[in-house]
C-alpha cells in the first residue's frame, strides 16, 4: 500500500529512496499531515526498510530483528 499525504489539498506520495535523507523528508511530511512524532517516525522507517536495496537492506532488516527480539523479552 502507498502511503499518501495532502499538501494543500493535493495527494502526494512518500519518497522510496531508501535513503537517510528521504526518512527526513518523509518524518517531516507525515507530521504536516497530522501524524504525531512516533507514528510519523515509524512509518518513515517502514517506507525505508521496505525500499532498501543491497547492504542496507540487510542492516536494516538485521537491526529490525534486534528491536524485535528485544521487545518480546
Amino acid at each position: 500500500m502507498e502511503r499518501i499525504y495532502f499538501n494543500q489539498g493535493i495527494a502526494m506520495p512518500l519518497d522510496k529512496s531508501g535513503s537517510a535523507q528521504s526518512v527526513g523528508k518523509n518524518i517531516k511530511a507525515e507530521m504536516k499531515a497530522g501524524k504525531p512524532k512516533k507514528q510519523a517516525v515509524a512509518i518513515a522507517l517502514n517506507v525505508e526498510r521496505d525500499n532498501a536495496k543491497g547492504k542496507r537492506k540487510a542492516k536494516l532488516e538485521e537491526a529490525y530483528g534486534r528491536f524485535l527480539g528485544e521487545r518480546d523479552k
